[in-house]
């Protein structure tokens, strides 16, 4: 068990693209060794979901889960690029641009590419912004936006993909036992902070994507909020909270009573609570589904 636990097997037998971290671009966003990463990694919202229900119930609802070709607006957009760009270009690289924020898991596993990728039946393709899609970046590279951020193959504890109920069992219950790694690997610093939300919050369409110009402004979340007076930094502000919020989350991803691992008293008031992505709110109308309570 030792031995096992002290190899890092990520790496063994996984391709890279042959461009290495050039086959990513125009996304702005990389792979730590600039290799692929396998789409199972990407895809383990279910094993989330063992210790972190509230927080799972919550992500299913949101917009981040709705973000690739299971969106039927973007859908009908990426579709659209990709057609354009293999008639202009001869591939779909254009559309790489597009990948780095909404398709995760075939873009960082190499599906992406293909001309001829099954955006209805093949699963990376309905798997939206996954938990571990955000979770594993370890780098914000730049507030350029793009996707301009640094992603790596997470560090599991053995026998994280594992059928046997005996062996998964070992593996939950070292989790919970040891969680250092584990937190680690999943809940860096970066992520709470405004600058981790930038890369994908922030836009702007590069020559690449529109043979146009070299930079045509896009939605800009960031720069708005750190211009204001709410991150405390706009001296030209006509409004300004008690208190400067520091980051996204105070203002977009409401605290939500849970018993959750990881749970935590945040305004000492004595209840365990979570961040959850309640405010987007917008997927039920989109798919016309019911939708959840508010």
């Amino acid at each position: 068990m030792g031995l096992l636990h002290s190899q890092d097997l990520r790496s063994f037998g996984v391709k890279g693209p042959k461009e290495g971290k050039q086959y990513f671009f125009p996304s702005e966003a990389i792979t730590a060794n600039g290799k692929f990463i396998p789409a199972k990694t990407l895809m383990m919202d279910q094993y989330c979901l063992e210790c972190h229900k509230d927080a799972y119930d919550g992500w299913f609802h949101s917009a981040h889960r709705r973000s690739s070709f299971n969106n039927k607006a973007y859908l009908m957009s990426v579709r659209e690029t990709r057609k354009v760009s293999l008639e202009r270009d001869g591939s779909t690289q254009a559309s790489r641009w597009c990948a780095g924020c909404h398709d995760p898991v075939p873009f960082f596993s190499g599906e992406f590419d293909d001309p001829n990728f099954d955006d209805v039946h093949n699963p990376t393709g309905q798997a939206g912004i996954t938990c571990s899609a955000c979770h594993v970046i370890t780098t914000v590279n730049n507030t350029r936006g793009n996707s301009a951020y640094t992603v790596e193959e997470p560090q599991h504890y053995p026998f994280v993909f594992s059928t046997n109920p005996i062996l998964k069992w070992v593996n939950l219950t070292l989790v919970k036992a040891k969680p250092e790694m584990h937190k680690k690997t999943f809940l860096k610093p970066i992520v709470k902070s405004a600058e981790f939300c930038s890369v994908c919050h922030k836009v702007g369409l590069p020559f690449a994507v529109n043979h146009y110009k070299d930079f045509v402004r896009g939605q800009d979340h960031y720069n708005s909020y750190l211009l204001s007076g709410v991150s405390g930094h706009g001296a030209r502000s006509f409004y300004y909270p008690p208190v400067a919020k520091s980051n996204y989350d105070e203002c977009h991803m409401d605290l939500l009573a849970s018993n959750d691992f990881g749970a935590r008293d945040f305004d000492d008031k004595g209840v365990r609570q979570i961040h959850s992505p309640f405010t987007t709110r917008h997927s039920p109308l989109l798919l016309a589904t019911t939708p959840f309570p508010v």
